[in-house]
C-alpha cells in the first residue's frame, strides 16, 4: 500500500505499473492521481487512440479485458480508467487478468466511497500483487481534521490561527475535497506565505466567526444565555447555515470532549490536548467549560442531544417546526 504523493512521483518519473487500484471511502488521494494520469502520462495526440474510460455501472468487465489486452498505437502504453469502480457486476472476472496483465496497459480502477472486502480472493490476491499498485483512502476522524488543515497549510505555505483552525475544522467536517477548495480559494486570495485571520474565512468562505457552530459551543460551555441565543437567533434568520443533523453532531462531541475532561481528573493543558487529540492552546477552553458542569450535567445532555437528533430527522413530536426552532430547544433544555 502507497501514499498519494509517492505514487504520483513515481509517475512523474514515468516508473508505470500495469495495475493501479485507488480505493476507500475518501475521494480526494484518489481523484488526485486520477486526475494525473488522465492527464499526464500520455500526450494529447497519444490519448486519443490509446486512452479509454469506462464507468462501472455501464461496463461489461469482459469489454474492460478485451480493451486492456489491445497493444497501444503509436505509443509506448495505453492507458485503461475505470470510474466508478465499485459498481462493477464482478470484479472476480478479473483475477485472472491479474495474474498475467498486459505490460504495455496501464489499467486503473477508482473504486470510491466504498469499503473493499479485503476477505474476498479477488482483492487478497489483487493486493499483494507485484504488479500492482493500490492506495487506500480512508475518511479521516472528527478530530484528525484541524492537524490534516494544519499540515495542509504549512504545505501550501500559509499560516492559520489556532482559533482559525479550529473554526474550520468545525464548518467544513471531515471531507478533504472540500477543505482543500476552500483552503485553495484562501491561498489564491492571500498569497503564499500569508497570515489567514478570522476575518479572512468570514469573508472568502462565508463562516461567520461570531455566529457559527464553534461559537454555539462556546456560549454552551460558558453557560451565557445572552451568546447563545443570539446566536441560535442568527441560525433561525439565516436558515441556510444550518444543517441541523451536524449542528446536533458537533455539539454532541463538545460535550464529549467535556466528559473526557472531567474524567481525567487534574490533568494539565498539554496532556488534555494529547487526550482530546487538539492543540493545547484549545484545550485550555475546554478546562474552563468543563468547570461550568458536573458528570450527571453532562450526561443528561447526551440524552436531550440524542432525543433532538431523532427529532432533527423527523421522529418523535414536537412542537417546533423548523431547524432553527428545534435548535432553541434542545439549547434551552441544556442551559437548563
Amino acid at each position: 500500500m502507497q501514499e498519494a504523493s509517492s505514487i504520483l512521483a513515481d509517475l512523474k518519473k514515468k516508473n508505470y505499473k500495469p495495475i493501479y487500484f485507488l480505493f476507500g471511502t475518501e475521494a480526494l488521494y484518489i481523484d488526485k492521481v486520477i486526475e494525473f494520469i488522465e492527464h499526464k502520462v500520455l500526450t494529447e495526440s497519444e490519448q486519443s487512440f490509446n486512452q479509454t474510460t469506462f464507468y462501472g455501472r455501464d461496463s461489461e468487465p469482459s469489454n474492460i479485458v478485451e480493451v486492456c489486452s489491445r497493444l497501444p498505437m503509436m505509443s509506448s502504453h495505453q492507458v485503461v480508467i475505470v470510474k466508478e469502480a465499485q459498481e462493477l457486476k464482478s470484479f472476480d472476472y478479473f483475477d485472472s487478468y491479474f495474474k498475467k496483465p498486459v505490460s504495455s496497459t496501464i489499467l486503473v480502477f477508482a473504486y470510491k466511497h466504498k469499503k473493499v472486502d479485503k476477505r474476498k480472493t479477488v482483492f487478497k490476491n489483487l493486493l499483494k500483487n507485484e504488479n500492482v499498485i493500490s492506495l487506500e483512502s480512508n475518511v479521516i476522524r472528527d478530530y484528525e481534521v484541524a492537524a490534516w488543515i494544519t499540515k495542509y497549510a504549512k504545505q501550501k505555505k500559509i499560516e492559520i490561527s489556532p482559533k482559525g483552525i479550529q473554526l474550520l475544522a468545525e464548518f467544513l467536517g471531515t471531507d478533504l475535497s472540500k477543505i482543500t477548495h476552500e483552503l485553495d480559494k484562501l491561498l489564491l486570495v492571500k498569497g503564499e506565505n500569508a497570515s489567514i485571520s478570522e476575518v479572512d474565512i468570514e469573508k472568502n468562505i462565508g463562516i461567520s466567526k461570531e455566529y457559527n457552530i464553534f461559537e454555539l459551543n462556546n456560549a454552551l460551555g460558558e453557560k451565557n444565555p445572552s451568546k447563545t441565543y443570539k446566536i441560535v437567533n442568527y441560525f433561525i434568520a439565516n436558515p441556510k447555515s444550518l444543517f441541523l443533523p451536524m449542528a446536533i453532531g458537533t455539539v454532541y462531541t463538545f460535550f464529549t470532549k467535556l466528559f473526557l475532561v472531567k474524567y481525567a481528573g487534574n490533568a494539565d493543558s498539554r496532556a488534555l490536548g494529547s487526550i482530546l487529540r487538539i492543540n493545547p492552546f484549545i484545550a485550555k477552553n475546554y478546562l474552563q467549560y468543563a468547570a461550568h458542569y458536573d458528570m450527571r450535567q453532562i450526561k443528561n445532555i447526551f440524552d436531550i442531544l440524542k432525543e433532538y437528533d431523532l427529532k432533527s430527522k423527523g421522529m418523535g413530536a414536537t412542537g417546533a417546526t423548523t431547524p432553527g426552532e428545534l435548535l432553541k430547544e434542545m439549547v434551552a433544555k441544556i442551559l437548563n
